[in-house]
């Protein structure tokens, strides 16, 4: 866990930060709504509020550099409790090419159904689930850039198989690639082992924001894999967000 002095640093810096993602997310809402796009939702101003910081871990990343993860509560329970859960107890669903069959498994094990319907639930798996990351340079300042990994920005049908859905953008697309403790994580085959769910988001977090030329694809090697990752940045905002990433499985980019 970090300092006091850390975390009143931290939280000036989002809070300078977040209003001004909020605007941009619910002006992109209306601007896709307004055009009827594919990427419409319908809760257009589903953004608009600051999160408080629960929870904050600081991660040595090496060249006397420092990251930090905030999580949203709700993104922790979601990757400690209810993505594992739901991968035990509902591991047919996983592995499908189907996300709205994982979108079935997290729902039957989240308890929400008192709440409201599985639409309702997808609704706060995508605006309030998001960790942020932010790194502390070797000259012991916060760098300006912050980057934000939800767990999925859309729920589309497949370009490849149209009676099947993606997730598109954020963890869980990216999660398609990986199993832990032999299970498969997402839609896809699962064909990288990890060690903890974390240990994903942990590794896209360093790899984005330590790099230094914004290249906007970069090529990293985590510990056991290869990673291609692409991430965008928000013109308005200036804030970092993940798009997808690739690795290396049997010598090919999958």
């Amino acid at each position: 866990m970090i300092s006091r002095d850390e975390y009143i640093e931290i939280k000036e810096f989002l809070k300078e930060h977040v209003c001004y993602i909020n605007s941009s997310e619910n002006s992109y809402r209306n601007r896709e709504r307004e055009n009827e796009s594919e990427f419409s939702y319908p809760d257009v101003n589903s953004f608009g509020w600051m999160p408080a910081i629960d929870l904050c871990y600081s991660r040595d990343v090496g060249n006397n550099q420092i990251l930090y993860i905030l999580p949203f509560l709700s993104f922790h329970t979601f990757l400690t409790k209810i993505l594992p859960h739901a991968v035990r107890s509902h591991q047919t669903m996983f592995g499908t090419g189907d996300a709205r069959e994982v979108l079935s498994a997290l729902y039957n094990v989240s308890g929400y159904q008192s709440f409201g319907d599985i639409n309702e639930y997808e609704r706060l798996l995508r605006d309030d689930n998001c960790c942020y990351f932010l790194l502390r340079g070797a000259d012991g300042k916060l760098i300006e850039k912050l980057l934000r990994i939800d767990l999925f920005r859309h729920i589309l049908p497949s370009e490849e198989q149209p009676d099947k859905y993606d997730f598109i953008g954020g963890l869980m697309h990216t999660f398609k690639h990986c199993s832990w403790r032999g299970m498969r994580l997402s839609y896809g085959n699962g064909e990288i082992e990890l060690n903890s769910p974390w240990e994903l988001p942990i590794l896209l977090g360093e790899a984005i924001l330590c790099d230094s030329e914004n290249k906007k694809m970069i090529l990293f090697e985590g510990e056991r894999d290869s990673w291609k990752i692409m991430y965008h940045i928000d013109p308005e905002t200036g804030i970092y967000y993940l798009i997808t990433a690739f690795v290396k499985h049997n010598g090919k980019w999958i």
